[in-house]
């Protein structure tokens, strides 16, 4: 499984410090130039596009900052 999204929450983060995690852990910061989205409670760095991966193969890994790692398998290629 690969990673597909970082979701960082904004009760423990601001934008500020989430690019800054981003970074320092070797994440991408946009997205095919799009910038972090932001939703009500969560600021979320794609990492991999959707489509990608097969829709019944992901789960969710939480970090002990709360951080969330979106984890994903990728569809198979086919021949």
């Amino acid at each position: 499984m690969i990673i597909q999204s970082v979701v960082i929450p904004k009760k423990k983060f601001t934008l500020k410090q989430s690019d800054k995690w981003i970074k320092d852990n070797g994440y991408k910061l946009t997205f095919y130039g799009k910038p972090v989205d932001l939703t009500v409670g969560f600021y979320r760095y794609r990492q991999v596009a959707p489509r990608r991966f097969n829709p019944k193969k992901y789960k969710t890994k939480v970090l002990k900052n709360g951080i969330l790692l979106i984890l994903g398998e990728l569809k198979k290629k086919s021949k």
